[in-house]
C-alpha cells in the first residue's frame, strides 16, 4: 500500500545549509539524516531513500516531519537518549574530596564505595569508581602531574 509522495523542497538557504552540515558534522548520525532530506529535494521517493540507508519508511517520515517543525535542530538526537551517567564530578571540591578519599584508602576501595553512596547518593561499584577516577583527574592533583610528566621523562632519557 502506497501512500502519497512526499518530498521536502528546499530553499537555496537550506540547501547550503543541510549541504555544510551533511560534510562538517562530527556525528555521523546528524549527517546521515541530513542526507535524508538532500536526497528527498533531489526527488528520491521515501521508498528510494529508506532502501538506501536501510531504515524503515516509518523512521524517515518522522525524521521529514522534525526537519520541517523545527528545521536543522530537529536533525539533532534528543535529550535523554542513551545511558545515563551514575556519577558525575561537576565541581572541583568534589573531585578533591573524592582524590582525598581515595589516597587515604587506596588499597581498599570499599570505604570510598560508601562515602561516594553517602555523599552523592548513588551506589556505584568498584569499576565505575576506577573509570571514574581514571577519567576525572583534578588538574592541580599530584596523580594528574605525575602523569603529565612520567611519558616525558621516560622519553627524554
Amino acid at each position: 500500500m502506497k501512500g502519497k509522495k512526499r518530498n521536502i523542497k528546499l530553499t537555496d538557504d537550506q540547501l547550503s545549509e543541510l549541504t555544510k552540515a551533511h560534510k562538517t558534522c562530527a556525528k555521523p548520525a546528524f549527517r546521515q539524516r541530513c542526507h535524508y532530506i538532500l536526497l528527498s529535494e533531489q526527488g528520491f521517493s521515501m521508498e528510494e531513500i529508506s532502501r538506501i540507508h536501510s531504515i524503515s519508511r516509518i523512521s524517515l517520515g518522522k525524521w521529514f516531519t522534525r526537519y520541517e517543525s523545527d528545521g536543522l535542530a530537529g536533525l539533532g538526537t534528543a535529550k535523554g537518549q542513551g545511558r545515563k551517567v551514575l556519577l558525575r564530578i561537576e565541581n572541583h571540591a568534589d573531585a578533591e574530596r573524592l582524590e582525598g578519599w581515595v589516597a587515604d584508602n587506596a588499597q581498599n576501595l570499599r570505604p570510598v564505595l560508601a562515602q561516594v553512596e553517602e555523599h552523592f547518593g548513588v551506589s556505584i561499584c568498584k569499576r565505575t569508581l576506577q573509570r571514574v577516577l581514571k577519567k576525572k583527574t583534578t588538574p592541580g592533583s599530584a596523580s594528574a602531574k605525575a602523569r603529565r610528566e612520567s611519558p616525558s621523562s621516560s622519553s627524554a632519557s
